[in-house]
This record gives structure tokens, sequence and C-alpha cells, in this order.
């Protein structure tokens, strides 16, 4: 573990059970005082070298997106991911079925009849293979994913960091207005719901509403 804190912990459980922790390699015992003082040093080292790392590793990513670069993760429904891994080229095939999906829901303006007609259709999400040789992904659509694929400003061009939005390397397959308008539905659709939902312990408020005046029940 390079966290002093899971350390102490499991040499704690140790002693619990008269379990000395000895290194082979170097010259470390945790039944002597100078042994413990010599692995608390080590491993807040260790520790500071993760955390460096990581706090690199995000800025990295950071960067990259700022400049507009794919910098890994999911490939995207409507993209494939080129040979040397560092961007996004457009997918002809599935980029029509995105568009579909985005017209699908102008048209319905809720999410569950665009997942039972996705159904109907036999479309999944995006399937692809890791560099292990893994499948991944090409399971049935649903709300949660569904959401998830309508709201991806990638799809008008762009890549996002966090709460930052930049003009991504890739090309766009939605139209602007069309992303725009999906967005504003899904903002006026899903307002009244959460809000309503969080304020209530009742389990059921919040789902049903009234068709005529759009209440809540």
């Amino acid at each position: 573990s390079r966290s002093l804190l899971d350390f102490a912990k499991m040499m704690d459980v140790f002693e619990q059970h008269q379990v000395s922790f000895v290194s082979v390699t170097q010259q470390l015992n945790s039944a002597t005082s100078m042994g413990r003082l010599v692995l608390n040093v080590l491993l807040s080292f260790a520790q500071f070298e993760r955390e460096l790392i990581s706090e690199r590793t995000r800025d990295k990513i950071a960067a990259a997106r700022r400049k507009g670069k794919w910098a890994g993760g999911m490939p995207l429904l409507g993209y494939d991911v080129d040979a040397k891994g560092s961007k996004l080229v457009v997918n002809e095939a599935e980029a029509k079925r995105v568009r579909a999906i985005f017209d699908l829901y102008l048209k319905h303006q809720a999410l569950l009849p665009v997942v039972r007609e996705l159904t109907r259709r036999g479309w999944r999400t995006k399937r692809w293979t890791t560099r292990k040789g893994r499948t991944r992904g090409g399971v049935a659509f649903h709300r949660t994913n569904l959401y998830h694929l309508l709201t991806r400003v990638a799809y008008v061009g762009k890549v996002q960091y966090r709460n930052e939005v930049h003009h991504g390397e890739h090309r766009g397959i939605v139209d602007p207005d069309v992303w725009q308008r999906v967005q504003d539905l899904l903002r006026r659709h899903g307002r009244g719901r959460g809000s309503e939902r969080q304020r209530s312990d009742a389990l059921l408020r919040g789902l049903i509403h009234c068709v005529s005046c759009g209440c809540l029940m």
C-alpha cells in the first residue's frame, strides 16, 4: 500500500495477532522502534510519490482536453479510435444511428419511448475491443446510458473536462442546433421531477405527473 493510513491499519491488525512485518531485501523489522520509524518514513515518501504521479496525470489530461485532444477512455457511439489511439474518427454507420437517436428524442420528448424504440430496432451501445482483447459495451439502451449519450458535447465536435468545454480535434456528427434543442428539453423535463423527489422522502413522489398541465402528483 502507498497509503500511510492503510499501512498503519494493517500494522495494527498485525500487532493484534502478534505478527511482525519483516523485509528480506532491506533491514526493516516492525518489531523494533527503529524499524517502525524507517517504515513510516518510507511509506510517507511512497504516498507522496503516488499523489505526485496522480497530480501530474490529472494535469496532463486537463492540458490535452484544453487543446481539444481525446484523452482516452471509453469510445463513443459514432466514433472509432485511430490506430495510434490519440484521436477520434467518425464511424459513418454509427453516426447515422446517433443522429437518428437525437431525432427520436425530439419527436417523443421523453427517454422511455426512445428506449422502447431502440429496443425494438435492436440498437445497442458502442461495442469495442480493448488492447488486451476484452470486449466491452454492446449493451441494451436504458434511461441512464441514453441520457449520457444525449448530453455528450463530443457529438458537436467539442471535448469536456469537468465544467470546461473546449473545441475538439474531431469532427462533430450532430447539428449544433439539434443538440441544443435536446439539452433544453432534457433540462425542462428533468428540473421539476428531480427537485421534487429530493425534497420528499416518498419514493414514488415525482414519478407521476399530469399529462394536461404537467404538475407532479
